[in-house]
């Protein structure tokens, strides 16, 4: 049978057991699988209730598996002693640790998950508050109904930056080169070009990019400070719809602690949307895989994500009153 067949075969297999296939966390609970914990995250996971069916593969289990299947875990969690951090060197293959699911965030990122109290404490302008009212996500206050949610990821159209660091983050391999950091990300089998040969960011920018225009500058022999910018207006800044404008700046932060360890965090900036500068993540740890692991493959195939939305809508309950 062909492949494209038989991947169908299993989505609808799965999908005649919603609401439990799906059931990673309860609604609104941080670090959700979504997808059956293949990696969209979308409206899905953690809207039903009760356990994951487990995957032939153990993925919706609590084993962390690499793309040839093999158990993985960092370096540090092996037993190994980490040595001292290398000079402006971020290389390496890298997941948050201590868990390898912990950057899933699904609810919306760690330090600024979507419920009401961190909602009331995000410094919305009126327009911000107005264009995150419009966003009907599949997580967080604005959870909605499948056939309401307007996520524009959930069509499979690019899932932008900074929400790439904050949904789904799992494998991510830093190469770098005399002029260039390359991020290459699991989800969504992508990268990221971050230019470290003291160029300024293009003026004006004609092309907005779904993941930006981004420079990055070292600190101190450990630190590299990313800016980020020229940004297409269409993506959510997070899982759970956080808006933006085109006057986004994201500003990342990556701290190498030691050999074994990087210190994340992200600082977000719109004067159109928000007040003043937010965090989503401050310190977050990410830790170093060996060198032969093999980042998995989680792609948004168009024709999958179709199936899974027409099957889906009638299946799932209606979003909570507020």
């Amino acid at each position: 049978m062909p492949r494209r067949l038989v991947a169908s075969a299993i989505a609808i297999a799965a999908l005649t057991l919603l609401p439990v296939t799906y059931a990673q966390t309860p609604a609104g609970a941080q670090g959700g699988q979504g997808r059956g914990g293949q990696g969209r995250g979308g409206q899905a996971g953690g809207r039903g209730r009760g356990a994951a069916v487990p995957a032939p593969n153990g993925q919706n289990e609590n084993i962390h598996l690499d793309g040839w299947n093999k158990k993985q875990q960092s370096l540090q969690a092996s037993g190994k002693k980490p040595g001292p951090a290398p000079v402006h060197d971020l290389s390496g293959v890298w997941e948050p640790v201590p868990g390898y699911r912990d950057g899933v965030f699904a609810s919306g990122p760690k330090e600024m998950p979507s419920d009401a109290a961190h909602e009331a404490i995000l410094p919305y302008t009126p327009e911000g508050k107005k264009e995150m009212a419009s966003h009907k996500a599949g997580f967080g206050v604005n959870i909605a109904p499948i056939a309401d949610i307007n996520d524009p990821f959930d069509t499979c159209d690019p899932i932008g930056f900074p929400r790439i660091v904050l949904f789904n983050l799992r494998g991510v391999q830093i190469v770098q080169t005399p002029a260039q950091v390359l991020m290459l990300y699991q989800n969504t089998r992508t990268f990221r070009t971050i230019w470290t040969d003291g160029r300024e960011m293009p003026n004006p920018i004609t092309e907005p990019r779904w993941f930006g225009y981004s420079v990055g500058k070292w600190m101190d022999p450990t630190t590299l400070v990313v800016t980020t910018t020229g940004f297409d207006e269409s993506t959510w800044i997070d899982n759970v719809g956080r808006p933006h404008s085109d006057q986004l700046v994201v500003e990342e932060t990556y701290h190498r602690a030691d050999e074994f360890n990087i210190d994340l965090t992200v600082k977000v900036t719109d004067p159109v949307m928000y007040t003043q500068p937010w965090y989503p993540l401050k310190n977050f740890r990410l830790g170093m895989n060996s060198p032969d692991f093999d980042i998995r493959e989680m792609i948004c195939s168009v024709s999958q994500q179709a199936l899974f939305n027409q099957l889906l809508k009638n299946t799932t309950e209606p979003a909570p009153e507020k």
